[in-house]
């Protein structure tokens, strides 16, 4: 199957951010091997440590998904259980555009040169261009089927 899918909306996508799970596995590794140091010392401060763990894992476990909604009327992008969320009405998007972003860009929320940046893992994307040039990029695995929703949506707006 070649090209964009034609899903009806609402378009809906969770990608999983990679780098957040392995962030999260080396992170606990340094945590389990600095209470095994400090149990080796004589200092059993375990205690210590579950403060920073759960933080730890708090954070990691809300930037490991980001979620793409397209529907009838606005494009909503979070992280996690909504932790991190944006909404964008359609008739205030001018243009989007499937692109490729620098691996300079990174991953989570980023601000670049070209605006904001939500993006979980990967380097496709769709930008969102608005008025006065403002922009906001969506990472996706999927550009291409986010682009295709994101204009069908914007197609339906401007036929109601």
């Amino acid at each position: 199957m070649n090209g964009p899918q034609t899903a009806p909306l609402p378009y809906r996508h969770t990608q999983l951010g990679y780098p957040m799970f392995a962030g999260m596995a080396l992170g606990t590794l340094t945590q389990v091997r600095t209470l095994v140091r400090d149990k080796r010392a004589g200092r059993p401060r375990w205690w210590w440590h579950v403060p920073g763990w759960l933080a730890f894992a708090a954070l990691m476990l809300a930037f490991s998904r980001l979620t793409v909604v397209v529907d009838e009327t606005r494009v909503s992008v979070g992280f996690g259980g909504g932790l991190a969320r944006r909404h964008f009405e359609l008739h205030s998007i001018e243009a989007a555009s499937a692109i490729k972003t620098s691996w300079l860009a990174g991953w989570g929320i980023r601000l670049t040169p070209q605006g904001w940046l939500y993006n979980a893992w990967g380097h496709g994307a769709v930008q969102l261009r608005f008025a006065g040039g403002r922009r906001f990029t969506i990472g996706t695995n999927e550009p291409d089927a986010l682009l295709a929703a994101i204009e069908r949506a914007r197609e339906g707006r401007r036929a109601a």
